[in-house]
């Protein structure tokens, strides 16, 4: 595949402050879509957005998502008996150590998407993948639909599932205003060219006083601190804006969303903490680790969740949640 067409953006795109260089040099070890890539960071300490300068053009963005981990299908190639006692031995000591620690209600909270306390009605999903998140909240009582631009995940959701899920943008599909009781939006915002237009077009279509659930990865995480220019939520050329929780409050109020609960969560952090580490690794032109168990690497996730009661704003994800 050939390089990406791209489009500088020297200029923030929340308050229009020039930026300075994060990172540069970056490379998508995960999904080797070909180019060196850069983040900026905003110049204004009030917002200090993150964005990719420069970023793709938006007729070349799916060609960055051809090997992406939501589009293929995933294949276990490691088979030995080793590696199958390795991962039940490492299920057993995540559920002990989930359970001790308390984080085992956080991933159940965050499995809902924080809703678990909302009356269930009517949901949509932004960026609904392969679906299995609408199932969820369907058992749980709540009438869902998505979205995604994917055609081959909502081919598959919609034979497989028998659910209501609609292919492209989201202001392409023309909901009628006040449609929905609650919409949810789970690493999808850092991929959105216009995040502030989306947000719009979800309040347009919320009810009064609808629920906007957004997920994302957080700047400000430990995750970030520790593997810098290797962390996974970088993730260059996919992530077009990266936020910490006051530029996406920020985001969100300019919107005309109102009642903000910003927060962080460590439910994430085993999986994007695997991930940087196998990112550092290629980097490094070494082989990820095979056995996660025999490594010390899956404590630095329980590590963050306790580090997390006198820093909360270090977790992985970033969770807002506001009110039409």
């Amino acid at each position: 595949m050939s390089s990406l067409r791209t489009i500088s953006y020297p200029q923030c795109y929340l308050c229009g402050t020039e930026g300075s260089w994060l990172y540069q040099n970056l490379a998508d070890y995960l999904f080797r879509v070909p180019g060196q890539w850069q983040l900026k960071t905003c110049n204004n300490p009030a917002c200090q957005l993150v964005w990719l300068d420069p970023m793709p053009i938006v007729e070349d963005l799916p060609h960055a998502y051809l090997n992406y981990y939501t589009h293929v299908t995933q294949q276990v190639t490691a088979n030995s008996i080793l590696h199958r006692l390795d991962r039940k031995l490492y299920k057993k000591i995540r559920l002990f150590l989930a359970k001790v620690t308390g984080m085992s209600i956080e991933k159940a909270k965050s499995a809902d998407l924080f809703l678990s306390e909302h009356v269930p009605g009517k949901l949509l999903d932004v960026g609904c993948g392969d679906g299995r998140f609408l199932v969820h909240m369907h058992d749980k009582g709540w009438e869902v639909e998505g979205t995604d631009f994917d055609p081959g995940a909502v081919e598959t959701v919609r034979k497989q599932l028998n659910l209501t899920v609609h292919l492209g943008n989201l202001a392409d599909i023309h909901y009628p205003d006040q449609y929905f009781d609650a919409i949810t939006l789970k690493h999808v915002i850092e991929h959105i060219p216009k995040p502030l237009e989306l947000l719009i077009e979800c309040r347009r279509i919320l009810k009064p006083s609808g629920q906007l659930v957004l997920v994302t990865p957080n700047m400000a995480s430990w995750g970030h601190r520790y593997f810098r220019q290797h962390w996974r939520g970088l993730e260059p050329p996919r992530h077009l804006f990266l936020f910490s929780p006051q530029n996406l409050s920020v985001l969100t109020q300019k919107a005309g969303f109102h009642s903000l609960q910003t927060f962080t969560t460590a439910a994430g952090a085993e999986f994007i903490l695997a991930k940087s580490d196998e990112i550092l690794r290629l980097s490094r032109q070494q082989q990820p680790r095979q056995f996660f168990v025999l490594s010390t690497l899956w404590l630095l996730a329980y590590y963050e969740w306790w580090a997390m009661r006198n820093h909360p704003e270090m977790g992985e994800e970033l969770v807002v949640m506001a009110k039409k």
